[in-house]
């Protein structure tokens, strides 16, 4: 779902030439779309292997970085988003010259090639993505997501067991990934379909979306699925995991 909102891409290019007549800061429109292709199958610190049916996470607006190489541009796109500031730590620093605003739904599995809209970016080599998180208040009161940030679905097998489980996940108000890995050189040629990834477990650092988390001693004595909620401690652990930039990756489609 997209909002249509004003282009606030468009009003900094236009206080960029005011500013300086002699220079035009260039930009371009990408498509960005869901890209399921990296959820994989992953084991996590204690020995689950977890596998999902349903990835679904309610986001806000997308940002787009850049490592400081469009200085005056940045600093007028800073003007006009006065929260788009320079974040510390692994691919966050920089900032924000590009973005694609509104409410949308992420959806892995069976949204996986959707297309989220066409995002406003200022050319240059770009480092990092943020994502803003919200809660699916526009759904149906029947959706096990409506209400909440993120519905996953799927089975954690570890030896000769398998469950079933859900996880129901809530973020507080202005919860954000942070620098997510996006590297690209964007110039005015550019024409690829930019795809937004979620994996369950990240190569370099080792961690997994649910580590630390023991289905087992979760599973209900009736024998029904595993269901983590909040109030849970292992709720806490999920959701902290979400807004990790190491599970999120931007790559062209």
């Amino acid at each position: 779902m997209k909002s249509h909102v004003p282009s606030v891409l468009s009003l900094a290019t236009c206080l960029f030439i005011a500013c300086a007549p002699s220079q035009e800061a260039a930009r371009i429109e990408l498509a960005v779309a869901v890209d399921g292709g990296q959820l994989g199958a992953a084991v996590t610190d204690l020995g689950w292997t977890i596998k999902l049916d349903e990835a679904r996470v309610a986001a806000g607006d997308l940002e787009f970085t850049i490592q400081g190489e469009m200085h005056a541009a940045a600093r007028l796109w800073r003007l006009i988003v006065p929260h788009a500031l320079a974040h510390p730590g692994h691919y966050a620093g920089g900032d924000v010259t590009g973005a694609l605003p509104g409410s949308f739904v992420l959806d892995w599995i069976a949204g996986d090639g959707d297309e989220l809209g066409r995002a406003e970016l200022l050319v240059g080599d770009y480092h990092g993505c943020n994502i803003a998180f919200r809660r699916a208040d526009e759904l149906p009161a029947d959706d096990p997501l409506s209400g909440h940030t993120a519905y996953f679905a799927g089975t954690a097998s570890k030896d000769d067991q398998e469950l079933a489980f859900t996880a129901t996940l809530d973020l507080d108000a202005g919860a954000s990934v942070i620098g997510a890995p996006f590297d690209l050189d964007v110039d005015t040629d550019t024409t690829v379909t930019l795809g937004l990834q979620l994996r369950l477990h990240d190569d370099t650092s080792g961690a997994a979306l649910f580590d630390g988390v023991d289905f087992a001693a979760l599973a209900p004595a009736d024998g029904g699925p595993v269901a983590l909620g909040p109030g849970d401690p292992a709720h806490n652990l999920v959701r902290r995991a979400l807004q990790s930039h190491v599970f999120y990756t931007v790559a062209p489609l």
